[in-house]
């Protein structure tokens, strides 16, 4: 009986240890989802505190629960390459047993492919999630074909198929009267870009008032920056720049004020608030945006080049395991079969046929995502090619005027030379670091002259004074000389 009794006490033990770890799980994932759009790496860390416990206990639903938040949030946080690796933690786990985890895991894997540029992955995926939930109608499965059908807008939206994209969109407003937890926000920014594609200009106004109204219920303490910038995009479409740069503003100062990690959002807005300043004339400012854009997007495309690594590598593992299975079905079919040989040797032929197909299929896949790599470089470098070139078109600019903020994008440009000429002399005026940026940049003396409004004569004996001052030998080209300083190596 004492044996029976301590038995029954070490079992309510481990069933008492078990809820303990559910409800604590439960109440992390809670957190995580709460701080996702606040603080991403908190909201990380509670996923994976939660992750950690639900292995401890082996139970597959708490697995997928927090595998499935993990992945989310590292996407969340634009790591797209460990967001596939969780994806593909669960499918190795084996723990898809129902049709709506089947579809949550297609949703983040198609956020993934989206937000990496696969366009058909991405496509097939969300195809997929409909047909898993066709007949399905509970409140969780019409809560994602909500989320889909936003999705698919979206992608023909950016394909330019606005017609095709407002049916989607459409769909999403109608299946969110009839759903729990519907997001009208979202639907409603979305309805408004696609109003204002189709030149619907009082209609986008329409849906963008109805989002902040929505917006008004959920109080103070929640983010605003999407409602901002569908609102600055409006004006901006209007060209009325001066609301459009306010709005603009809005956007980074909420996204700053919540600790929002978006990078896109952040590389859009700023994209259009340095076209705004050339629009204005406004060149410091412009140029302060242009390099606040494109540093975002260095990092921004340096982020995709890992990712699309991680999804081959994802498509090759889904296209092996399909491979397993299909060798494990042929041996089964073939003991069971025994004496029917020949059609045993059929089928098998017919498989393998398929199992070809599909590796050539892999194989053409990868090559798509190579050439998506190489393409996603050449524009990087195209970028910053034009980047370049457009300083440099500003900076012939302002030397031609004689405008004191030649200097200022010259040592932005340049600061090499300037450091080496200054170490040369420590106590070079700007007046003489001017006239030494002229000579590096190939000025000849006449055009010196035209542009510093002062004779020929005046800027050879210049040239003469700091010839001697950095004994500059007089068989050398002044401005060859002056180009020599950025190569040299100074202690």
């Amino acid at each position: 009986m004492m044996r029976f009794l301590s038995f029954i006490i070490f079992l309510s033990g481990i069933s008492y240890a078990q809820i303990g770890a559910v409800k604590k799980i439960d109440s992390l994932l809670s957190l995580s989802a709460n701080y996702e759009f606040k603080d991403g790496l908190q909201s990380l860390k509670y996923a994976k505190q939660a992750s950690i416990l639900a292995e401890s206990i082996n139970d597959n639903e708490l697995l997928f629960g927090t595998y499935l938040q993990m992945a989310d949030c590292l996407y969340t946080l634009d790591m797209f390459d460990k967001s596939l690796e969780y994806i593909k933690n669960i499918e190795k786990k084996n723990i898809l047993n129902n049709p709506i985890k089947r579809a949550r895991l297609k949703e983040v894997k198609s956020n993934n492919f989206e937000a990496l540029g696969l366009d058909e992955l991405n496509l097939k995926e969300l195809n997929e999630i409909l047909e898993i939930l066709s007949s399905n109608e509970t409140n969780d499965a019409r809560e994602i074909k909500a989320r889909v059908y936003a999705y698919l807008s979206n992608y023909y939206e950016v394909k330019g198929d606005f017609k095709k994209a407002d049916e989607y969109i459409n769909k999403t407003l109608k299946l969110n009267k009839e759903i729990l937890k519907p997001k009208p926000i979202d639907t409603f920014i979305a309805k408004a870009y696609i109003c204002l594609a189709l030149k619907k200009t009082d209609s986008a106004f329409y849906f963008i008032n109805k989002s902040f109204d929505s917006q008004k219920v959920k109080g103070k303490y929640s983010f605003k920056y999407t409602l901002y910038m569908v609102l600055a995009d409006y004006y901006y479409y209007k060209e009325n720049y001066p609301l459009a740069l306010i709005n603009y503003q809005k956007t980074l100062n909420d996204m700053a004020s919540f600790n929002i990690k978006d990078t896109e959002c952040s590389m859009m807005v700023k994209e259009k608030i340095y076209k705004i300043y050339g629009k204005l004339n406004d060149r410091r400012n412009e140029q302060k945006y242009l390099n606040e854009f494109k540093n975002e997007l260095s990092t921004y495309n340096h982020e995709n080049n890992k990712g699309l690594q991680k999804a081959v590598n994802l498509i090759l593992d889904e296209k092996d395991n399909e491979k397993k299975v299909i060798k494990k079905k042929n041996k089964i079919i073939f003991f069971l079969i025994g004496g029917l040989s020949t059609l045993a040797i059929a089928y098998l032929y017919l498989r393998n046929r398929k199992i070809y197909k599909r590796k050539r299929d892999v194989l053409v896949e990868k090559e798509k995502l190579i050439k998506k790599n190489r393409e996603l470089e050449g524009q990087k470098k195209e970028l910053n090619k034009k980047a370049y070139q457009n300083q440099f078109n500003e900076l012939i600019s302002l030397a031609k005027n004689n405008n004191p903020e030649f200097l200022i994008l010259f040592e932005e440009m340049y600061p090499i030379f300037t450091a080496n000429l200054k170490q040369l002399n420590p106590h070079v005026r700007n007046s003489e670091l001017f006239f030494c940026a002229l000579a590096f940049m190939n000025f000849s003396t006449k055009e010196i002259s035209n542009y510093t409004f002062v004779s020929v004569a005046a800027v050879q004996l210049r040239k003469h004074r700091i010839r001697k001052k950095y004994n500059i030998p007089s068989h050398e080209d002044f401005n060859t000389w002056m180009k020599s300083v950025e190569q040299m190596q100074l202690m």
